[in-house]
């Protein structure tokens, strides 16, 4: 295998200590009950996942987004986070976010870690308040065309890339990158499609894998 170039990150269950950033917004917001219905109707086939957003943001309307900002930032990393990123940029290997989360989210963790490139949905905002509405620039379903954008960013071929999830999501990534790293995944379909399995309560541990030669 070649010196990877870039290393793609999901956010939710890798990065940070919480599975989804939806869900942990709902339950500060005590907005869950509801959240938990729409779930249900996308995971039952009954509407997709831009209508799933919709109705997320929906519930959030007229919240100011220094209190979303302020729940945010509450959201802790995985053990490790921080030194794997650090360790990555110093081997000259690029780190971009792709996340069916939250924008906020990802774009807090870019700041804070200087990652390279970050892509994940935009709840909009209207004179600091949200709107009610939401861009959705990753689905669950479409993050490998997605990923196509972040090749296209960096001028890369997915052979020179490495992915890191933990859920199902990521499967489609695993099929097309040189390296899938299922870290800690959340079920045997995720860990049958990964090259490697990491199992562990440090993200530092995906290292080895990635820096071998």
């Amino acid at each position: 295998m070649e010196k990877l170039r870039l290393v793609v990150f999901d956010v939710d269950g890798t990065l940070i200590k919480v599975d989804s950033s939806w869900r942990f917004l709902h339950e500060k917001l005590g907005t869950w009950t509801k959240g938990k219905q729409s779930a249900e109707l996308f995971y039952q086939g009954k509407i997709t996942y831009e209508e799933w957003a919709q109705l997320d943001a929906s519930l959030w309307k007229n919240q100011s987004l220094r209190k979303i900002r302020q729940i945010v930032n509450k959201i802790p990393y995985v053990n490790g986070a921080q030194e794997v990123i650090k360790t990555l940029k110093r081997y000259d290997v690029k780190v971009a976010l792709l996340s069916a989360g939250l924008s906020l989210l990802s774009e807090k963790i870019e700041r804070e870690l200087s990652i390279d490139y970050s892509l994940s949905n935009e709840l909009i905002v209207k004179d600091n308040f949200l709107t009610g509405e939401v861009k959705v620039n990753v689905s669950l379903n479409n993050k490998d065309k997605a990923f196509n954008h972040i090749l296209q960013e960096f001028n890369l071929k997915s052979d020179e890339c490495c992915a890191v999830g933990d859920d199902e999501s990521l499967i489609s990534l695993f099929k097309k990158v040189a390296l899938g790293i299922a870290f800690n995944p959340c079920s045997d379909e995720v860990e049958k499609n990964a090259d490697i399995v990491v199992k562990s309560k440090n993200l530092r541990d995906i290292l080895p894998h990635i820096l071998k030669k």
